[in-house]
């Protein structure tokens, strides 16, 4: 009796190993079919991920095209040039990130935002544009991908990825150009604290010059009184009179130059035709065609020596610009008056001025003459603004132009 129950206890004992064994066997089999399904599916996704992109890559030059074709344009020509030559590099940073994990796609969008941020400038009124014009690409992603012959739920999948990738990317962007700012306003700011002190010590220095120049111009006009034939007059005359010039420049920029000239209300079109007189020389030797078309007397409230001096750097600048570089050179100068304002353009057919050069054209000491100081345009703005005015520049393949605008008064 003792043995049946032993031989019972044995076999249930082996009966339940047996059954823990196959639960096992069923549990690891269960794990083998559902990993096998997850490898299944997760080969199926990966080809799906390539037709999607193989679609997308074969219908480029379309996607691109369209793109391009919604791009909306700022009033910066620097940023829409800077837009249409990155579109097709954005296009494949896009494409190439769909196939890297979350880490290294969000490393390799940093680092491809923050290259490109290099080459742009950032202005706040350029925000609203890159953002826009960046977005515009999903719908045209979009509309190939459900067109594809997949599931419905990973047209979404793959949507919701590519869209995640753009936003990101504009993300990064902003942020490297807002750093980017940031550390430009510093240099800026150390840049202007080293201009302000170089303009303290040049002032000092060259404030001492003007005595014994004083004296000098007043024995060159007695010996031209004395003894009118005595050679190379005119030309120690001339260089005195250009060294006057840059010495009244840096004491201008160093706010050390006290004017004594009468402000009051005077015309723009009649100083003109003073000042005609005075370059025509200049005009004939240089064999420049002169066009002038003034609209009305153009009156305004100022200083007339000083917007003299204005209009002769920037004619004298046009004509120096042309001189080895054209071969008919060509000034047009108009003035009209509008929204009660006076505007006088400068225009000239010279080599077109490099955007780069057209941002920092008007930056003290920023010269691309051999010989020049920096200040000419600088001491042109620094008159027109005090004026109430503004001084702006632009150039093409075809005209450089330079253009006064100036608060109307009334006689």
């Amino acid at each position: 009796m003792y043995d049946n129950k032993y031989k019972l206890i044995g076999f249930l004992d082996e009966t339940i190993e047996t059954i823990k064994f196959l639960v096992i066997i069923g549990k690891y089999r269960r794990i083998f079919i559902v990993r096998a399904e997850l490898k299944r599916r997760g080969e199926k996704m990966s080809q799906i991920k390539e037709d999607v992109l193989s679609s997308i890559q074969m219908q480029k030059k379309r996607v691109l095209a369209h793109w391009k074709e919604k791009l909306l344009k700022s009033p910066d020509n620097i940023f829409n040039e800077w837009m249409e030559t990155h579109i097709k590099l954005m296009f494949d940073i896009f494409l190439s990130a769909t196939t890297l994990s979350e880490l290294e796609k969000e490393k390799y969008l940093q680092e491809k935002a923050e290259e490109l941020s290099r080459k742009l400038i950032y202005k706040p009124s350029i925000v609203h544009f890159l953002v826009q014009n960046i977005t515009s690409i999903k719908s045209e992603m979009t509309a190939i991908i459900f067109k594809l012959p997949i599931q419905e739920e990973n047209h979404f999948v793959f949507y919701y990825k590519l869209s995640s990738i753009i936003d990101s990317f504009i993300f990064y962007l902003l942020k490297s150009l807002a750093e980017s700012e940031k550390s430009l306003h510093e240099a800026k700011k150390e840049h202007e604290d080293r201009l302000t002190l170089l303009g303290q010590m040049t002032a000092s220095f060259v404030h001492e010059f003007r005595n014994p120049l004083t004296t000098v111009d007043g024995f060159i006009q007695l010996l031209r009184s004395d003894r009118p034939d005595l050679p190379y007059l005119d030309i120690i005359q001339d260089e005195l009179s250009d060294l006057k010039v840059k010495i009244t420049q840096f004491l201008m920029l160093s706010k050390k130059e006290k004017t004594n000239l009468k402000k009051g209300i005077f015309s723009l079109s009649d100083q003109f035709d003073q000042i005609l007189s005075f370059i025509y020389p200049k005009i004939l030797e240089s064999n420049v065609q002169l066009d002038t078309n003034f609209i009305g007397k153009l009156y305004i409230n100022g200083y007339a020596e000083e917007i003299k001096q204005v209009l002769i750097n920037i004619i004298f600048n046009a004509i120096e610009a042309m001189s080895r570089q054209v071969s008919k050179p060509v000034i047009k100068i108009t003035g009209y008056q509008e929204r009660h304002q006076n505007y006088i353009k400068i225009a000239n057919s010279g080599p077109k001025i490099p955007e780069n050069i057209v941002e920092t054209i008007f930056d003290p000491f920023f010269t691309t003459k051999n010989s020049g100081t920096g200040l000419g345009l600088y001491v042109c703005k620094e008159i027109i603004t005090k004026h109430k005015g503004n001084l702006i520049c632009s150039s093409d393949d075809n005209w450089t132009e330079f253009t006064i605008i100036l608060p109307v008064s009334h006689v």
